[in-house]
């Protein structure tokens, strides 16, 4: 049993508290956040003792791992200070708020010898993973195109004491709070991603400083064609469609339910149609119960016992992150196609 602490003690953090519970792997035995009734609340509802200091939570020797919960403009400056404390750290989407902040962290961290776990959780959807192995397995052919639409209503509720109205700490809106969810699984479907292109726009009455609609298109190394749609002032959409020369695969899921992970199964579909049948005739497949929470929590627990995970370290939050910037550099260049790793290379000589 790997014990975990928690930072951040908000919505998002009390859907993984619930998924911990599921597991016989990783448990929560400490938390903190800065505001005391916060604090209160949260260890009422969870049975979860907190502390009083961040210091006195990082001091514990029972604390084996830490995760983050904080809003994206502190990801940078408690993960520095878990790494301090010799804590690998699970922080949620995205690795830090900015792609400068994101690469600064790795270097502390592989300077002090730190695992960082990100959470990108998407791609352990059950559909996703299902796809994924048809992908491999030959059956749709040679994978051509990508598509996706991660969508819900955000900017339609946004006032000014949100931190999400601002572009210094939720860059592009939805692009780095919803779509980034795609970025994640559209790398692992279809690979390392070459070029990039967007174009964005407001349309929420609101107001808010951020863009509320995104189109991003892609083409992958392998020459895979991708594009992703988002929106702020939409009803709950999450999905994904493969396209490939034998057939298509379609994933469709609840997007109101994803903070019930252990829900979403029931009202998600994932059909598969082959070239030259009708819809009509498309394969539906059974999608077992999962909890894609509780399964990242314990792939963090795995990382702090000494395994490897790819999919989900730094570089790779690094990666999914300047998907992020470089959308938004091209939404700002009329559309321009940004070469990936020319963007990443010459951000991280920036510096």
């Amino acid at each position: 049993m790997i014990n975990l602490g928690i930072i951040g003690l908000g919505k998002w953090a009390s859907v993984l508290a619930t998924a911990s519970t599921h597991s016989s792997k990783i448990r929560i035995i400490s938390a903190y956040s800065r505001s005391q009734e916060t604090r209160e609340k949260f260890t009422a509802k969870h049975h979860i003792p907190h502390t009083n200091t961040v210091e006195e939570l990082l001091g514990n020797p029972e604390i084996q791992g830490v995760i983050l919960t904080v809003p994206n403009e502190l990801h940078f400056e408690y993960a520095k200070l878990c790494a301090e404390h010799g804590k690998p750290v699970y922080i949620e989407k995205p690795i830090t708020n900015s792609l400068v902040e994101g690469i600064k962290l790795k270097e502390i961290c592989d300077r002090l010898g730190v695992g960082v776990f990100i959470g990108h959780v998407a791609k352990l959807l059950s559909g996703i993973q299902i796809m994924s192995e048809e992908i491999q397995s030959g059956k749709l052919g040679e994978l051509c195109l990508i598509e996706g639409n991660f969508s819900n209503e955000r900017a339609l509720s946004l006032t000014s004491d949100n931190w999400r109205w601002y572009q210094s700490k939720a860059p592009g809106g939805p692009l780095s709070q919803i779509a980034i969810h795609m970025f994640d699984v559209f790398r692992f479907l279809g690979g390392s991603v070459a070029e990039i292109s967007a174009m964005s726009s407001r349309k929420s009455p609101v107001g808010a400083e951020v863009e509320d609609q995104w189109l991003v298109n892609m083409q992958f190394e392998s020459g895979t064609l991708g594009s992703i749609a988002s929106s702020w002032t939409s009803p709950g959409v999450f999905e994904v469609r493969v396209v490939g020369t034998k057939g298509l695969m379609h994933y469709r899921l609840d997007q109101t339910k994803w903070g019930e992970p252990e829900f979403l199964y029931k009202d998600a579909s994932l059909i598969f149609q082959k070239v030259g049948e009708s819809f009509m005739h498309a394969v539906e497949y059974p999608l077992p119960p999962d909890n894609m929470f509780q399964k990242e929590l314990e792939l963090f627990g795995e990382m702090i016992s000494g395994h490897s995970q790819p999919l989900f370290d730094a570089s790779y939050g690094i990666e999914i992150l300047g998907l992020v910037e470089a959308s938004r550099l091209s939404a700002a260049q009329n559309c321009a196609k940004i070469n990936l790793k020319s963007f990443l290379s010459k951000t991280e000589g920036s510096r």
